[in-house]
C-alpha cells in the first residue's frame, strides 16, 4: 500500500477513536452550528424565523432579508468567557479562558420595484461574513488511578511489524523503550505496567478555531405577504487542538512519560439555505427554512512528541521525539454535513413587540466521511464504509428550540431568549447530560438612521472526555462547561 494511504489509515483511525470515545468528536463537531452572529439575534435565543429584517436570518431563513424596506450596515463584536469544571476520579480541576470574538459583518440592499410590475414589491441583495461555529475550549484533569497509557500503545501496536508502527504513536513508543514486540506483530508494556499499576495523570487540552461562512443572499418580497429567499453559503474552517499529556510511577521501572499531540484542520465547504416567511395577518407570520448539507474540503495535519523516562534491563533509558507530518496535504478529504430542516412561529404586537418561536430538526447520523478519487483503494473505501457505519450507529435525530421575546419602550427595546438542545447521541452517558440549555437577554436601542444592540448569552454544557483508550483501563473525565458570550452591534440603516 502506497505511503499516502498508510498515513490516510492510521490518521482517519485517530479521527475516528475520538469521533467514538469522545463526546467532543470530530463528525459532530464540524457538523453543528451555534449561530454568534449579532446581539439582536442573540438576546432572542436566535429565534428569527418567521420575523426577518435583521442580517442573522441570512444564516437561519434568508427569506428575512426580503422584509428589508432600507439598506443596512452592521458590525457585531464581542467577548466570549469559559469555565469549566472536570471530574477524574473524584479530583477536581477549574480552568478559566476568554477571547475576542467576532459576530459578523453585513450589508443589505433592497431594490424597490415598479408599481406597475404586478406584486412583487421589493428584490433585496444581502452579503454576510457570519461566525457560525467557536471551537474555542481549555481544560484540564489530574489524579491517579489505575492502568497507564503504555498500555494503549502497545495495545493500538498489536497487528504490524515494528516498521509498520504508527510513527505517531507505536513507533515513538516504541523506540523509547516503553513498548517491547514480544512475539510477532504483538507487543506488551515495559517498566512494570499492568492494569493494578497506579500512576498519576494529568492532561492540559486548549482547542481553537471555527468556522466563518461567507454568505450570498437574494430575497424577493410578493405583495408584502409572502417573502422568499436563498443564501449560498461559503464555509471556511479552521481548528488547532493541542494536548499535552503527563504521566509519572513511584517505585517502578517506568518512571515518566509526556506526551504531546497537536492537530490541525482547515478546509472550505459550500452549502444552500432556502426560506420562506407568510404574513397570515398583522399579527401572525410563519417561517419555512432548508438547508442542504455543507460539502467540506479538509485538510488534517498531525503532530506528537514524546518524552520517556523507564529503567530497561537495568539501565535508564531517557529519549525524547518529536514527529511531524513531513506532508501537511497528504490527508485530504471530504465531510458532508447534514441537512437542517426548520419550522417558525411569530406573534407580533404592533409596535409593542413580538414573540416568536423556532423548532429545528437535523440528524447527525447522515454526516459522512469519503475520499478523494485518487485514494479510493479497496482497503481505503473499506475503512471509510467502517467509519460511517459507526458515525451512524453513534449519532440520531436532535430537536433545536429556540424562543424569544422583544418588548419595545420607545426607542429602547428589551429582549429575552432560551435555546434547547436534545441529546445528539444514541448511547447515553452515564452521569452526563446530554441536553444543551442557552439563556439570554439584550437591550436595542433604534435610532431614525442608526440602531445599538448589546446582548450575553448563558451556556450550561455537560461532557465526557477520554486521554486515551484502552481495554485494559478505561480512563474517564467528566466536565461541565459554564459559557459567557457578550456581543456587541452597531449598525445604520440608509434610505427609504
Amino acid at each position: 500500500m502506497p505511503m499516502k494511504s498508510n498515513v490516510l489509515l492510521i490518521l482517519f483511525f485517530f479521527l475516528f477513536q475520538n469521533a467514538k470515545a469522545q463526546i467532543t468528536s470530530d463528525a459532530l463537531m464540524f457538523s453543528e452550528n451555534h449561530l454568534t452572529v449579532n446581539a439582536r439575534s442573540m438576546g432572542l435565543g436566535n429565534a428569527m424565523g418567521a420575523l426577518g429584517g435583521d442580517l442573522s436570518t441570512a444564516n437561519l431563513n434568508p427569506a428575512g432579508i426580503a422584509v428589508y424596506r432600507r439598506t443596512e450596515i452592521a458590525l457585531s463584536i464581542g467577548s466570549l468567557f469559559d469555565y469549566t469544571t472536570t471530574d477524574f476520579v473524584g479530583n477536581n480541576r477549574n480552568d478559566r479562558m476568554a477571547q475576542f470574538s467576532f459576530g459578523n459583518i453585513g450589508l443589505v440592499i433592497p431594490s424597490k420595484l415598479r408599481r406597475n410590475s404586478n406584486k412583487w414589491k421589493y428584490i433585496n441583495v444581502g452579503v454576510t461574513i457570519n461566525r457560525i461555529s467557536n471551537y474555542a475550549k481549555t481544560f484540564s484533569f489530574s489524579g491517579y488511578s489505575n492502568g497507564s497509557r503504555i498500555q494503549a500503545f502497545a495495545e493500538n501496536a498489536n497487528g504490524y511489524s515494528i516498521s509498520e508502527l504508527d510513527p505517531f504513536e507505536g513507533w515513538v513508543a516504541y523506540h523509547s523503550y516503553l513498548i517491547d514486540s514480544v512475539a510477532p506483530f504483538s507487543y506488551a508494556p515495559n517498566g512494570g505496567v499492568s492494569d493494578s499499576t497506579f500512576t498519576f495523570k494529568s492532561q492540559r487540552i486548549k482547542r481553537t478555531g471555527g468556522v466563518n461562512e461567507l454568505g450570498f443572499t437574494i430575497a424577493a418580497n410578493y405583495n408584502n405577504k409572502l417573502y422568499l429567499g436563498a443564501t449560498i453559503g461559503v464555509d471556511f474552517l479552521s481548528m488547532k487542538q493541542d494536548l499535552f499529556y503527563e504521566e509519572t510511577a513511584d517505585s517502578m521501572d517506568f518512571q515518566a512519560l509526556e506526551f504531546t499531540e497537536e492537530r490541525k484542520i482547515n478546509g472550505t465547504g459550500i452549502n444552500l439555505k432556502l426560506g420562506a416567511i407568510y404574513r397570515i395577518n398583522k399579527m401572525f407570520r410563519i417561517g419555512f427554512g432548508v438547508h442542504t448539507p455543507t460539502a467540506y474540503r479538509l485538510v488534517d495535519s498531525y503532530n506528537t512528541g514524546l518524552y520517556g523516562r523507564i529503567i530497561y534491563e537495568g539501565l535508564t533509558k531517557e529519549n525524547d521525539f518529536l514527529m511531524e507530518d513531513q506532508d501537511p496535504d497528504v490527508l485530504q478529504h471530504d465531510l458532508t454535513s447534514s441537512w437542517v430542516f426548520m419550522g417558525s412561529l411569530a406573534m407580533v404586537f404592533s409596535k409593542k413587540g413580538f414573540l416568536s418561536v423556532d423548532v429545528e430538526y437535523t440528524d447527525y447520523s447522515w454526516a459522512t466521511f469519503s475520499l478523494l478519487e485518487n485514494d479510493k483503494t479497496p482497503a481505503n473505501n473499506q475503512f471509510i464504509d467502517e467509519l460511517n457505519k459507526r458515525i451512524q450507529n453513534s449519532y440520531k435525530g436532535v430537536l433545536k428550540a429556540r424562543v424569544g421575546a422583544e418588548v419595545v419602550f420607545g426607542i429602547a427595546r428589551i429582549r429575552i431568549g432560551y435555546q434547547f438542545q436534545s441529546p445528539p447521541y444514541i448511547q447515553a452517558v452515564e452521569g452526563v447530560s446530554d441536553f444543551r440549555h442557552d439563556i439570554s437577554a439584550g437591550l436595542g436601542i433604534r435610532w431614525k438612521h442608526f440602531f445599538l444592540d448589546f446582548a450575553y448569552t448563558h451556556t450550561l454544557k455537560e461532557f465526557e472526555f477520554s486521554p486515551y483508550f484502552s481495554s485494559f483501563s478505561i480512563q474517564r473525565v467528566t466536565g461541565r462547561s459554564n459559557t459567557g458570550h457578550a456581543m456587541l452591534t452597531i449598525g445604520a440603516s440608509i434610505f427609504r
